[in-house]
């Protein structure tokens, strides 16, 4: 079992034509920036085979107050110029602080299988059958580890400069399980075994799909 941990939780595309200036943005500044935070442990940054949008971002944080404290708010809303010229190309962006929940598994795939509850105006009851789900995914064959993540509506829903330079709002998910897997078919695989094991109105409200791990870096790779 994982330690709880937060979560940032990113989906977006990119306007035609930005994409190499986007992830260069990503790949030499933005990632790194974000891992000099106080409490910032990991980024995983994956790009879709099957389902949308196209990029899938996730920051790993040693508790979710960090994803709140004033020196990430600082960053926020003190955008850097390669920011300022990069966010305006999202679209689709969904964007949701998140704590891990239930986490197992000693490994990591090249590949996720990522089922997300949609959250809605008017409050509903989004909670994972932890062990459903681990038992859903437990012993599937490219399996090798899963997580689950909830909504922290309010630390989300936070106001800041970067959320304005983004053209659109944001979307929220209330819930999200990732399953690890070491190919694309097996992370397809654990999307199907999911939506088999989890109650029609949370699938109801659920998008899934499949990405490709394309960066990982931790908060130790960056140099002072």
């Amino acid at each position: 079992m994982k330690t709880e941990r937060g979560i940032l939780a990113i989906w977006h595309d990119i306007d035609t034509g930005q994409s190499d200036a986007v992830l260069d943005w990503y790949n030499n500044e933005h990632h790194f920036e974000r891992l000099s935070v106080p409490g910032f442990r990991m980024v995983h940054r994956y790009s879709a085979v099957e389902g949308t949008p196209h990029l899938f971002i996730n920051y790993e944080t040693d508790d979710v107050s960090v994803l709140s404290s004033p020196a990430y708010l600082e960053r926020l809303n003190a955008p850097t110029p390669w920011t300022l010229t990069s966010q305006p190309h999202f679209r689709n962006n969904s964007r949701t602080v998140c704590h891990r929940s239930f986490a197992w598994g000693a490994a990591e795939g090249g590949f996720v299988g990522v089922l997300r509850i949609l959250a809605e105006d008017s409050p509903k009851d989004s909670q994972l059958d932890e062990q459903a789900v681990h038992a859903a995914l437990d012993g599937a064959s490219g399996i090798v580890g899963g997580e689950i993540w909830s909504a922290d509506r309010e630390k989300s829903s936070i106001a800041s400069r970067e959320k304005e330079i983004r053209k659109g709002q944001d979307i929220y998910v209330d819930a999200v399980v990732v399953a690890h897997a070491t190919d694309a078919h097996a992370a397809g695989n654990a999307v199907k075994l999911l939506r088999d094991a989890l109650p029609d109105q949370l699938t109801a409200r659920a998008l899934t799909g499949v990405w490709q791990l394309s960066f990982r870096a931790e908060a130790s790779d960056v140099t002072a």
